[in-house]
């Protein structure tokens, strides 16, 4: 706790420093303010009809990031706050945060980012306070009405041309729907356990090719380590063709792995007589995926493959979804169970012109073979989902983004298999106004 208030507080009284600095500026040259508006509103159905519910809420962000003063420090301030706008059925924390005498947050505010930026010359920079991240294994949903954000440092070295290595360390985070930061936990941990997660990685880009290695550590609960490289063919007529390929691995790595700290009450994926909270775990997966993605004129055709083995786990602690980076991912499920093979084909089309601003993008994956991780013969299950996205930039003000997503999940289990879900039918609608002050 004394080490996430020192980041988290010393942070924000270092970039309050600052504002009289920026106030007596003589011009905003530099300055970066911007308004966000999202008025978001979700509708769930499940096979089970107790747990359908529908929520929508208007967030909003005010972001400010000064330019480094001296060429060496700046300081960047975000406010955020999600109002409730209406809910019904199943109180559940989706939109909106569900307290637990069983009733929603009808408001709340919080300064979700203060931070103090540092830059030393080209070949370096530093952020140390609260933050967003962005990364292969780790990063800030903006799923919802605001994204969550994290309490500690990152930065970034360029040692060479193309070379990237970056790396982050945080001890605390906020919820998407939280008005407060919080130690990191397990299901098994009301007081933050997970003393800190940490990444480190590289980027190498060289011409059309690019490589991504990035390791990640949730203390005493999981390890990840991830491997990504690309190529981008150019075709005649401005067509490209772009091959991934990535390999993936998950592993527990400490006490706080025990049965029930990830997921459920009681993991179905457990040795039999397993005690909640006690009997420590184990996780030992990996996946590996080909993606291909043709890009011709408006329309752009992908298809790509994932095959498992042993069970690889998207969340990184309770209440963390987790970044899932096969292309093959489920958004209402995971689809990255053990045994599993995943194929996906997407479609995707620029109206530009007919419709200005108007895309579409259709997906459709498919699992099979999903087996439980420690006695196979205990479960077995094949998964799919369909999504439908429409985005709609709208002409007449600028800045003004119209989204609906619709998502439909199906799965048939036979036994235990903590990754397949019961069906699942969402409608998702993100209504998104920015307003760049300077």
């Amino acid at each position: 706790m004394k080490k996430r208030l020192t980041i988290g507080v010393l942070s924000g009284l270092c970039a309050a420093a600052f504002v009289p600095c920026v106030s007596a500026a003589d011009s905003a040259q530099g300055h970066k303010l911007e308004l966000k508006a999202r008025g978001i509103y979700f509708d769930r159905e499940f096979e089970n009809s107790a747990d359908d519910r529908s929520q929508s809420a208007l967030g909003l962000q005010l972001n400010y990031e000064s330019p480094f003063f001296a060429d060496m420090i700046g300081i960047g301030l975000s406010g955020y706050s999600v109002t409730k706008l209406d809910a019904s059925g199943a109180v559940r924390s989706d939109v909106l945060k569900a307290d637990n005498n069983g009733d929603f947050h009808d408001s709340f505010g919080k300064i979700a980012q203060a931070f103090v930026k540092l830059k030393f010359g080209e070949a370096a920079d530093m952020k140390l306070g609260r933050q967003l991240h962005d990364s292969l294994l780790l990063g800030s949903s903006t799923s919802r009405a605001v994204p969550n954000t994290y309490s500690g440092a990152s930065g970034e070295f360029r040692p060479a041309k193309g070379l990237a290595i970056y790396g982050a360390y945080y001890d605390a985070w906020s919820r998407r729907a939280d008005d407060g930061f919080e130690k990191f936990a397990t299901d098994r941990s009301d007081e933050g356990d997970i003393d800190f997660v940490a990444v480190l990685g590289l980027n190498y880009t060289q011409g059309p090719a690019s490589v991504q290695l990035e390791y990640l550590n949730s203390k005493d609960f999981l390890s990840k380590l991830g491997l990504v490289g690309s190529y981008t063919f150019d075709l005649a007529k401005a067509n490209k063709v772009k091959l991934t390929a990535g390999l993936h691995t998950s592993r527990d790595a400490g006490h706080l792995f025990v049965t029930g700290a990830e997921g459920s009450e009681l993991d179905d994926e457990d040795v039999p007589g397993s005690v909640a909270g006690v009997t420590r775990s184990d996780n030992d997966g990996k996946g590996m995926y080909i993606d291909v993605d043709w890009s011709i004129g408006n329309v752009s055709l992908g298809a790509a493959v994932a095959r498992f083995d042993g069970a690889w786990i998207e969340d990184n602690f309770t209440g963390d979804h987790g970044t899932n980076p096969f292309p093959t991912g489920g958004v209402l499920a995971d689809m990255t169970n053990n045994d599993e093979t995943v194929w996906m084909v997407r479609a995707g089309y620029d109206w530009k012109d007919y419709v200005k601003g108007l895309k579409t993008t259709v997906k459709y994956k498919q699992g099979t073979g999903a087996k439980n991780s420690h006695v196979s013969w205990r479960g077995e299950a094949d998964e799919s989902e369909l999504e439908v996205d429409v985005r709609y930039q709208i002409p007449i003000v600028k800045g003004l983004n119209l989204r609906y997503r619709y998502l439909e999940y199906n799965s048939d289990k036979t036994g235990r298999v903590d990754g397949v879900l019961q069906d699942n039918t969402d409608h998702r609608v993100y209504l998104d106004y920015t307003y760049k002050f300077f």
